[in-house]
């Protein structure tokens, strides 16, 4: 069994990306009580899990289908469940995204500042075919304000390639937009002609081998990032969660690294489920090695 655990809070979405089958598949968002989250959080922490990975389609509209209670509220009282000792909020939608919502993040002791974005693309063009609402430039002002807030923030997103209609000019749009926001780690997908989305039956389709001459181009951007990033952190002291021993090597992860998708730091001590305080001491693109100063 891992330490970490993913906790549903919402199932559906009452967004209508037009890439998105989602809301087709699952409905409308239906928002769970606070009370039921909390109650499995506490149980999942008495189990021995340490971090809690709280998770949904659309996760900082919750509540708002049915006043179940605002995302910040829940997460406060979420993060404060007893023995809990991470936190950490997968696939917050830009435009949802409220002051209140970064600050919590940002001074909570038990929420980690790791920011996963979801921005799909930075041309303004392509995000109103895509419909969803922001520009390059919002998603830019969105980022220097969780920096503002909170200066050692890891930013994660994820964009589509290759989506109807995308241009040269727009991929170079991209590939600036990365350049100047240095995110942490970002995952690119080609777009994919999802049954019953209004974007499969869009005119403009991208032939598949110039998507992927795009993602390619694109990825070689964001791994150089990615691998500066990390090796700006070597010298810096970390707390660090082991997730696992493989090969006799205790790989874990500070709060920069979600389970699953990001880089891993790989230890010399440790066992799964112990924290420890390590100083990283090199960066291997997207992995980084580190020293066990205490337990």
């Amino acid at each position: 069994s891992t330490p970490y655990a993913y906790v549903k809070v919402a199932e559906g979405c009452n967004k209508t990306c037009a890439f998105c089958a989602i809301p087709l598949i699952r409905g409308k968002q239906r928002s769970r009580a606070g009370d039921s989250i909390v109650a499995e959080i506490e149980g999942l922490v008495a189990g021995g899990v340490q971090e809690i990975v709280l998770v949904a389609q659309d996760l900082a509209a919750y509540g708002r289908d049915n006043g179940a209670g605002s995302i910040e509220d829940l997460v406060e009282r979420a993060a404060s469940v007893d023995g809990l000792q991470r936190m950490r909020l997968f696939y917050l939608y830009p435009k949802e995204i409220r002051p209140r919502l970064i600050e919590l993040m940002a001074g909570h002791r038990t929420i980690a500042n790791y920011f996963d974005l979801s921005l799909q693309h930075s041309s303004a063009k392509l995000l109103r075919a895509m419909r969803r609402p922001g520009s390059g430039d919002g998603h830019r002002k969105l980022i220097s304000d969780i920096r503002h807030a909170a200066p050692d923030a890891a930013t994660r997103s994820s964009f589509i390639v290759g989506f109807p209609g995308e241009t040269d000019d727009d991929v170079e749009d991209l590939a600036t937009f990365l350049k100047d926001v240095r995110l942490d780690w970002a995952g690119f997908f080609p777009f994919s002609r999802e049954e019953g989305t209004s974007a499969a039956e869009m005119d403009n389709q991208v032939p598949g081998d110039v998507i992927s001459e795009r993602l390619r181009y694109i990825q070689n951007i964001q791994d150089d990032v990615t691998a500066q990033k990390n090796a700006a952190t070597v010298g810096n002291a970390e707390r660090v969660l082991i997730d696992q021993v493989e090969d006799g090597q205790p790989v874990g992860r500070s709060f920069r690294e979600a389970p699953e998708i990001d880089g891993m730091i790989l230890l010399d001590a440790g066992a799964p489920g112990e924290w420890v305080n390590a100083t990283i001491t090199g960066a291997y693109g997207t992995d980084t090695s580190a020293t066990v100063v205490s337990p």
